[in-house]
């Protein structure tokens, strides 16, 4: 078993850990770090990449979408997730057939190798604190209806930039996107939520509870 794997991950601490940890895991071959889906797709036309360990907060692609984006070129390919987001609605989006493992951060270290095996064997690991999320999840009301409406990562992030007065210009400055990135992010969580304006979006949002007062 000679594999190769790509971890994804805009934190440079949090790319070196995990490469330690994956350098005592025998039958990897070679191991690429990338902080931005950019720097991926640069790798991706140059290797072969059989397992991904991704984190969903990257600076320029939701981490949804690079999951969209490496299984439509390669289906066979192994992902695993680490994140930092416990949030309910994401734990939801991440019981996807796309996914096959999903560790959090606070707990990487502990169980990103057992995701790891697990995962090479052809099976779905989830760490236990997202096996406690997602059996609570029914207690928070979210439907399936709901789960395929709810806001990405990088929409939570205009919202949360869209509650606190930010202009365009300021979220599109303080996220590192286009202006017009934000205004497409804009339009889809006014459609999401089925807001009439910025006003009624955060009151919608904060009713949700995608919002919290004071603001995070």
């Amino acid at each position: 078993m000679n594999l190769n794997v790509a971890i994804v991950d805009d934190h440079p601490l949090v790319l070196e850990g995990l490469k330690s940890l994956l350098l005592q895991t025998e039958g990897i071959e070679h191991i690429y770090t990338a902080q931005t889906g950019s720097q991926l797709g640069s790798l991706l036309a140059l290797h072969s990449i059989h397992l991904y360990i991704i984190d969903l907060d990257l600076p320029d692609i939701d981490g949804f979408e690079l999951i969209h984006q490496i299984k439509q070129k390669s289906p066979e390919a192994r992902i695993i997730i680490s994140t930092m987001h416990e949030e309910i609605w994401i734990v939801n989006k991440l019981k996807h057939p796309d996914i096959d493992a999903v560790v959090f951060k606070s707990s990487a270290g502990e169980y990103i190798q057992k995701a790891l095996q697990t995962v090479l064997k052809g099976k779905k690991y989830y760490c236990p604190q997202f096996q406690k999320l997602y059996k609570e999840k029914d207690k928070i009301g979210h439907t399936p209806d709901t789960l395929d409406s709810a806001p990405t990562i990088r929409e939570l992030d205009v919202l949360k930039a869209i509650a606190k007065g930010m202009s365009t210009h300021e979220i599109s400055e303080c996220l590192f996107i286009s202006e017009n990135t934000v205004e497409w992010h804009r339009k889809n969580l006014m459609v999401k939520f089925g807001a009439k304006n910025a006003t009624d979006l955060v009151i919608k949002a904060l009713s949700k509870g995608y919002l919290s007062i004071p603001l995070k």
